[in-house]
């Protein structure tokens, strides 16, 4: 700790230039901890997703309407405890950059199907008692601060109502504490009659139906004998497990990670070029210094070591930033594409890109300061 003033005036020689480097430093721990709050957050839907819980959707498109009709038919199916309709309703939510995910569905049916929502009684009361009730996740409540209570209008983008202004006033009957890891859920829950009957298209109508099963183990059984009911009708459905519709999910997300992966790669494999350049030019411009700490009496294993150091502070300080303030922009990614960024270990993994990113960059001045010869130094050589 001695010798901590020493490093800081080092690192400090020129305000200017040491500045700069922070700021490419902190840009690129700010990309770098999105990026992997959004690989966490995909991870985590997968691992929350039920395996004992289909999906059954259009084969053409997951928002092409199916007729309500093939409720009945799907609940004969042996091995099918419940089915839940579930029509998709998110959309602009109070700005055309803010986005709140909503489904419309039967209280009862949603009830039974997801015991891992943790909405009481009276919420669900409260939801069927108004037919313009809602009930909002907690995060997303605190998100767009929502109370119960307050009116809000929702403008989705499927389904126009038949007033023609396409704005669909709900009321908040309850706030229930899930957060957007829920696959299906995760946002606003609407009375599907209250759709149903305003909208000007599509009555009769849902996006998927979501059954539980008995037995996970019979998944695939089932799921095609769903699909069979419908093999010759306008509507051919394709079942699946919430899990695989997670994996899906992750998957076509997953090409778009895979990009920015690459991109971050990029950034950091520049920024040790930059960094390591600084490092060495401030180097040289010390050469007297070292010979007079040299002539002090410091080793060179002693003066290997500082510089080292400095670049870990450098970059060590310069990734706390950034990945603070990657963490302050999770709730915007929410807002604007309705996806759930997770935190996960991002600072253990940061720290550690961030300490061999400096070894890496300090390592050739480190080297160079430890076997400088002092008359060499002294004479500016």
């Amino acid at each position: 700790m001695k010798f901590l003033p020493l490093i800081w005036a080092g690192l400090w020689r020129r305000p200017a230039r040491t500045a700069l480097m922070m700021i490419s430093v902190i840009s690129a721990f700010v990309l770098f901890g999105v990026l992997e709050g959004f690989t966490a957050g995909l991870g985590k839907l997968v691992s929350t997703a039920q395996a004992d819980v289909l999906v059954t959707q259009s084969q053409v498109s997951d928002v092409d309407p199916l007729p309500v009709a093939m409720e009945r038919d799907i609940g004969h199916v042996p091995g099918v405890r419940l089915v839940a309709k579930i029509l998709y309703f998110g959309g602009e939510f109070r700005s055309p950059h803010e986005f709140l995910p909503a489904i419309a569905m039967d209280p009862d049916d949603l009830r039974g199907l997801d015991d891992q929502l943790k909405v009481t009684p009276d919420q669900w009361a409260a939801l069927k008692a108004r037919r313009t009730g809602a009930l909002i996740s907690a995060d997303r409540a605190k998100l767009f601060d929502l109370k119960i209570g307050d009116r809000i209008s929702l403008t989705p983008n499927l389904w126009p109502n038949r007033d023609g202004t396409n704005v669909w006033p709900v009321d908040i009957v309850g706030i229930y504490p899930a957060t957007t890891d829920d696959l299906l859920v995760g946002g606003a829950l609407l009375n599907y009659d209250y759709v149903d009957e305003a909208r000007a298209k599509g009555a009769g109508t849902v996006n998927i139906f979501s059954e539980r099963i008995a037995d996970p183990r019979q998944a695939s059984q089932i799921a095609a004998a769903i699909d069979q009911l419908s093999i010759n009708s306008a509507h051919p459905t394709r079942t699946f497990s919430e899990r695989q519709l997670a994996q899906e999910s992750v998957s076509s997300l997953g090409q778009v990670g895979l990009a920015v992966q690459m991109i971050a790669g990029a950034v950091f494999f520049a920024l040790l070029f930059s960094v390591g350049a600084v490092m060495i030019q401030s180097g040289r411009e010390r050469t007297a210094e070292f010979a007079v700490l040299k002539t002090l009496g410091f080793t060179d294993s002693a003066l290997f070591a500082l510089v080292l150091i400095e670049a870990l502070i450098l970059c060590g300080l310069a990734a706390t930033l950034g990945l603070a303030a990657s963490r302050g922009l999770y709730p915007i990614v929410l807002k604007l594409i309705g996806v759930n960024l997770s935190a996960g270990p991002i600072f253990g993994t940061g720290f550690v890109v961030a300490a061999l990113l400096a070894l890496v960059a300090g390592a050739i001045p480190a080297w160079r300061a430890s076997r400088l010869s002092i008359v060499d130094g002294l004479a500016g050589r």
